[in-house]
């Protein structure tokens, strides 16, 4: 089995198994989540979040496309949602879920409160949610 690890690509993007993260110019990060999110990968990404996102000036947005997202592991979620509620988190926005999925994963957002995080058809609709 081969050792997930996160490489950095240029100064503001890294890669994390699949995962693509990018911090942009306007303090948010943008993630492109491909293929299965296993707990390895959850638990570099929040390592990374720690090591370098938190330095960040000010609180960051996650711009989430999950388009060609495949399952999370349980482990994975508890982390993301730890993620979405630490103090230097502002917004969450997701988008690129199949309309069935993101009625369910709403109904798993308003049983565990997160005023925020939502959930979009198209990224166009996330960017102009987290800008405003």
């Amino acid at each position: 089995m081969k050792t997930i690890e996160i490489i950095q690509k240029s100064e503001n993007e890294y890669l994390i198994g699949m995962n693509k993260m990018n911090l942009t110019s306007n303090n948010t990060i943008h993630v492109t989540a491909i293929g299965e999110q296993t707990e390895e990968i959850a638990t570099l990404t929040k390592q990374l979040h720690f090591n370098r996102f938190i330095l960040v000036k000010g609180k960051v947005n996650y711009l989430i496309d999950v388009n060609r997202c495949g399952k999370n592991s349980p482990l994975a979620r508890e982390t993301w949602n730890e993620l979405s509620k630490h103090d230097k988190t502002y917004k969450v926005a997701i988008f690129g879920l199949h309309p069935v999925a993101k009625v369910i994963a709403s109904f798993v957002m308003g049983f565990y409160n997160k005023d925020n995080q939502k959930f979009f058809t198209t990224e166009e609709e996330a960017k102009a949610w987290l800008s405003v």
